[in-house]
């Protein structure tokens, strides 16, 4: 049996997040296992039944050079060739800086939905890239975990929550970072580009992004507030 492609999937009680790991048993073993260790939820998974879309909305596996790898496996650095560049340049627009939709906003007041400031992203190694959609609020708080773990383990990964499916591969080696950008909404998980590029120039892109998207996530807010004292007087 190919275990690369089966994951097992599991929560030690009903309030903490999804684990995942792998096993090298047969199906039936597996499920012998998951009763021993009593779970308070378990769910063994064929990965390679998802689509790259579901894969991604689904589970955090990143599916790379034909294997799937799981949340706490360390991808290998690729041994295909790749392109250098000096900077990584991105720009960044609020799509909904000069008009807003009250009805988002009430829902945000009511509980129904947070406060998601979507930011439209395009980065110049690739011009052929469709537009991303980034959440500014996720972005802020998931991206400085992804640059932490990349200083100290020399590898991580970035996974995009919302609203565009995407991930970076990263690899910190010799005071430069190979990055590669995965995007996950089609048929087959497609690399839309494959730098290597200075550290330092690389983390002046990850600073100025994390600047403006905080930028725009305060100014939704202020809008947000006040939006809330003129409606509803609070």
């Amino acid at each position: 049996m190919n275990n690369n492609k089966y994951a097992l999937f599991y929560k030690t009680d009903k309030n903490s997040t999804w684990k995942s790991k792998r096993l090298d048993f047969s199906f039936e073993q597996w499920e012998k296992y998951c009763k021993e260790q009593d779970y308070a939820e378990y769910d063994i998974k064929d990965l390679s039944k998802y689509s790259p879309f579901d894969l991604h909305l689904l589970t955090d596996v990143v599916y790379f050079e034909n294997k799937y790898y799981l949340q706490n496996e360390e991808i290998p650095y690729p041994l295909t060739e790749t392109k250098q560049i000096n900077q990584l340049a991105v720009t960044m627009e609020w799509e909904d800086e000069e008009k807003f939709y009250e009805g988002d906003y009430d829902e945000v007041y009511n509980g129904v939905e947070q406060l998601w400031t979507d930011v439209t992203t395009k980065f110049s190694v690739n011009k052929d890239m469709d537009e991303l959609g980034i959440v500014a609020q996720i972005f802020i708080t998931d991206f400085p975990k992804f640059q932490t773990k990349l200083e100290k383990d020399k590898h991580a990964v970035y996974i995009n929550e919302e609203y565009s499916k995407f991930k970076w591969l990263a690899w910190l080696k010799n005071d430069k970072v190979r990055l590669i950008h995965q995007d996950y909404k089609s048929d087959k998980v497609k690399t839309e580009f494959d730098i290597l590029i200075d550290k330092k120039s690389f983390y002046q892109t990850c600073e100025t992004m994390l600047k403006t998207m905080q930028e725009y996530a305060e100014k939704d807010k202020t809008r947000y507030e006040n939006y809330v004292k003129e409606k509803y007087k609070r």
